[in-house]
């Protein structure tokens, strides 16, 4: 299990869904306000499931989701959120 630290959220401001839902971010000292969750590509459906988990996921602990999109040349899936 790879833990995202503070400073590499920090510096990256994005996460993979998959490290939230293995609890592998460790979110203390985060110091923005705005943060991007990400699905790798994978069957469409269970992108969506996994990126929507991530963010209830999430949601219990003050963020709130912005926006869904994807990137243009890629099955990437974003999901921006704000800390309340």
């Amino acid at each position: 299990m790879a833990t995202v630290t503070p400073q590499q959220l920090a510096s990256s401001r994005m996460v993979l869904a998959e490290s939230v839902l293995r609890n592998e971010v460790d979110f203390r000292g985060y110091p923005h306000r705005h943060l991007a969750v990400i699905t790798r590509p994978r069957m469409a459906s269970s992108s969506v499931t996994q990126l929507l988990e991530a963010v209830e996921y999430l949601s219990h602990f003050g963020w709130e989701l912005v926006s869904v999109t994807s990137a243009n040349d890629s099955r990437l899936l974003y999901a921006f959120l704000r800390l309340r």
